[in-house]
């Protein structure tokens, strides 16, 4: 458990410092390139990931800034983890190396369920209005 205090304390740290922020969502979103497509819980991992890094980015691009520091610190956590190769089953072990990654962003998106949802609404009418 000493790797996830780690993460989480580095996750708090970047959740306060924009050119951390940026650089956190740069990583997860090469890294996320990188992620095969072969398989069903790698797609519904890319999926999850997709989502948070589309709110993250909202937030500081300053589009959307309706989320609590709550739920941006978990954002970064589940980035942060997933960008660590070396969380708790490394990145690298194949057919069960990003177990433990889509574990704990499935858990953060329904932990943040109800803050997904008013992103998405907010989306649609982003989308409503440039059409």
């Amino acid at each position: 458990m000493e790797k996830t205090e780690k993460i989480w304390e580095k996750a708090k740290k970047t959740a306060t410092d924009k050119e951390a922020m940026k650089s956190t969502l740069s990583k997860a979103g090469n890294k996320l390139k990188s992620l095969a497509e072969n398989s069903n819980e790698l797609k519904e991992l890319k999926s999850k990931l997709e989502i948070l890094m589309r709110m993250f980015r909202s937030h500081l691009t300053g589009e959307y800034r309706a989320f609590p520091i709550s739920t941006i610190v978990l954002i970064v956590f589940a980035l942060v983890y997933f960008i660590t190769p070396t969380d708790l089953i490394p990145d690298f072990i194949p057919a069960v190396g990003f177990t433990d990654d889509a574990s704990v962003v499935l858990l953060i998106v329904k932990k943040l369920n109800r803050d997904i949802k008013k992103f998405h609404q907010w989306e649609d009418g982003q989308w409503e209005q440039a059409n």
